[in-house]
């Protein structure tokens, strides 16, 4: 038989509840039990010390031993449970409780006996004597003889007092086992309730359902944490969802458009719409190029992505690398009147510090995106700066233009595939939208970082954090 969770939590909560109180009764109905009995033994010792000290003290006042007041003690001993004999220094019995009334000691210690029987069924006391002896300035006057019930006894209003007690203990015990009952489903209710809507969540993505989110307010941490974790993973397949039709939407357009030029020049020239020239055929073979050309960055993507890549690790100077593919761009930014900067920190000998330990080829390919993107997205008269530096264990590398820059709703999708912030896919500035992918890729290959700022209409900036040996 499967029980739910609040069934399980509703259980396990009322048992350790049940264990708890029965172990704080249990703790509790022992503690009491042998503190009466100190109590009792402490108490009898007590009467006995104040009966040998008022004998002594009679004694003196009266001259000797009197009736009078031996009554008085030996009957008032005897309504709290105890006998008393006394003897003088001749060994002759003074006063006794069994010669004075008889039948009232043994009731009262039959009394005691069947007390004591119905208070515990493991009392295993008996009738016990003991002597005293009795002085008058350190002179021997008699001998006292006290029985009681031993090791210890209760009389009556100390039994109604431990039954009374007894009763609250049980009282309390249940009424907290009600109360623990009552509040059992009320947590579990609470820690429940977001657990099912938790699993609820689970079987909802499973099934491919990202929208939905969990909303319950939590009070329990580990499972606020746990909520909030189902919360971003929702979010991030949600994402993962939007980014894998996008994917398919780029691609395909991207594919599209090459195809169906190819296929209207093949079309007229087989229709003889159009003649079939060199210059015509030169075109078609262009778009067929720009086909394999994106099928290669897609797969050059798809391989660094899967942490397949194999990064060739050295030792280079950053600053002939830089100038050389500066060198590459040379007729466009003479074209666009524009200005580049390469600044390399000089050290206090006026050397170049600029050696980097990454792989070079890679590095050129991020160069090259990144100096492409800033050519094709700046205007005429435009500056970009490329920085390198020396910082603890890392270099860091930062390019910089004052070109158009990114609008502050694309700067979190500008590391996508296929993503372009150019939704008309205009040739003219830019490809697929996979070049700053394949950079973030490298990058982390690398085990660095790259970050982007920007504010449209002033420019952008792309830093690059490596971690070097």
């Amino acid at each position: 038989m499967k029980y739910s969770l609040k069934q399980r939590l509703t259980v396990s909560y009322i048992i350790i509840v049940i264990a708890s109180i029965g172990f704080a009764i249990l703790f509790a109905n022992v503690g009491i039990k042998n503190q009466f009995k100190r109590y009792a033994i402490q108490k009898q010792e007590k009467e006995t010390a104040e009966i040998v000290n008022l004998i002594q003290l009679k004694y003196e006042e009266e001259g000797g031993f009197s009736s009078h007041y031996l009554d008085l003690i030996g009957m008032n001993a005897l309504q709290n449970g105890m006998t008393v004999v006394i003897k003088d220094t001749g060994n002759k019995t003074v006063w006794s409780a069994y010669e004075h009334n008889n039948g009232l000691c043994q009731a009262m210690i039959q009394n005691m006996t069947v007390n004591m029987s119905s208070y515990s069924n493991k009392w295993d006391g008996k009738y016990e004597e003991r002597t005293y002896t009795l002085k008058l300035k350190n002179s021997e006057i008699g001998v006292l003889t006290t029985g009681f019930m031993g090791p210890y006894y209760f009389n009556d209003e100390e039994l109604i007092f431990i039954k009374a007690l007894n009763s609250i203990l049980l009282f309390t015990g249940a009424a907290s086992l009600l109360l623990a009952f009552a509040l059992g489903i009320i947590m579990s209710a609470r820690l429940s309730s977001p657990l099912t809507k938790i699993s609820e969540k689970a079987l909802a993505l499973a099934k491919g359902e990202y929208r939905g989110r969990i909303t319950e307010e939590v009070n329990t941490r580990e499972i606020k944490i746990l909520a909030d974790t189902m919360n971003q993973l929702s979010e991030a397949l949600s994402d993962k969802d939007r980014l894998r039709k996008q994917l398919t939407q780029d691609v395909a357009h991207e594919l599209r458009t090459p195809l169906t030029s190819v296929q209207g020049h093949m079309e007229a020239m087989l229709d003889g719409v159009w003649e079939l020239s060199t210059e015509r055929l030169e075109s078609c073979y262009e778009e067929i190029l720009r086909i394999k050309k994106l099928i290669g960055s897609i797969e050059d993507l798809s391989v660094i992505e899967d942490k397949n890549i194999i990064l060739h690790l050295e030792k280079f100077e950053f600053q002939k690398l830089a100038g050389r593919m500066i060198h590459n761009y040379e007729n466009d930014i003479v074209e666009k009147n524009m200005t580049i900067r390469l600044n390399v920190p000089m050290s206090s000998e006026g050397v170049k510090e600029d050696l980097l330990y990454a792989d070079k080829d890679k590095i050129c390919q991020v160069l090259n995106n990144l100096l492409s993107n800033a050519v094709k997205y700046s205007d005429r008269g435009a500056e970009i700066n490329i920085t390198f530096v020396k910082e603890e264990k890392q270099a860091v590398i930062r390019v910089t233009d004052t070109g158009m820059g990114i609008a502050e709703a694309d700067l979190p999708h500008i590391f996508e595939r296929f993503y372009r912030a150019d939704k008309s896919r205009n040739r003219n500035t830019g490809g697929a939208g996979i070049g700053l992918a394949i950079t973030e890729a490298i990058i982390k290959a690398h085990g660095g970082s790259i970050t982007v700022k920007s504010k449209y209409g002033e420019g952008t900036e792309f830093t690059i954090t490596l971690p070097q040996v």
